[in-house]
């Protein structure tokens, strides 16, 4: 056959195929975050992450499973359906709290201190800690300049408003992203692949299980990388028991 003849078989044959993928287009709802929250095609071993509006789109057949995992969110599985197809989807999500454990933040010599810009000694805040230190704190200028007033109405007004419960959640979620992050400093995706035998597509759900878990943030704080890993290996049975009902 004509070397043209075969291209020319070669490219449609390509086209078809890519022509009978599906796309599932959908959204996720949680009340709280909606972007970055990780969607996976455990059939077809591919995923996605959702838009800062919730909003996902990804290959599936009928009958293809998916997983859906983020920070704040409770792990939630989803058989694709025919109907599913139809129109967009909306996948519910359910919020869940977390324990947060205490960042360190390493800072570089030049500081505000040394500029002597602030008083040495003074605590140092995050960005999400000054909002909510703003929005809760008694605000002394007013007891001072009106002696009749006691205290300032801002952190009641900040409370009755759902600001401060807000921006509590807003420092939650800071500090869990610092966690998270610090574990691509200790644990590769070839180290969990290759040593832990866990999926390609379950890399980023296992760190997600990780920074979730008490006991590995503690070992964490020890920057002990031999006792890290140590650690993470000995949560090994414990995640896979929960992504038994996925295999």
């Amino acid at each position: 056959m004509d070397k043209k003849v075969l291209v020319l078989v070669f490219l449609f044959s390509c086209c078809f195929a890519f022509s009978q993928q599906k796309i599932l287009i959908g959204k996720v709802e949680t009340g709280t975050m909606l972007s970055d929250i990780l969607v996976v095609n455990l059939t077809k071993e591919i995923q996605t992450k959702t838009d800062g509006f919730g909003r996902f789109s990804i290959y599936a057949d009928s009958g293809d499973l998916l997983i859906f995992s983020a920070i704040f969110v409770n792990r939630k599985r989803f058989l694709v359906e025919d109907r599913h197809f139809e129109k967009e989807i909306t996948i519910q999500l359910q919020p869940q709290e977390i324990e947060i454990e205490t960042v360190e933040i390493i800072h570089s010599d030049i500081t505000s201190e040394s500029l002597g810009i602030v008083p040495k000694g003074q605590k140092k805040y995050t960005q999400a800690e000054r909002r909510l230190k703003t929005a809760t704190d008694l605000n002394l200028d007013y007891f001072l300049l009106i002696p009749t007033l006691n205290f300032s109405l801002d952190p009641l007004i900040n409370a009755v408003s759902g600001r401060t419960k807000k921006l509590k959640k807003g420092l939650e979620i800071e500090r869990y992203n610092a966690n998270l992050k610090k574990t691509y400093q200790y644990l590769s995706d070839e180290l969990m692949i290759n040593e832990f035998k866990i999926p390609a597509y379950y890399t980023e759900d296992f760190r997600y299980f990780l920074t979730d878990n008490s006991n590995f943030l503690k070992a964490m704080k020890t920057k002990n990388k031999d006792n890290i890993v140590s650690t993470a290996f000995s949560l090994l049975e414990e995640y896979k028991k929960t992504i038994s009902d996925d295999q």
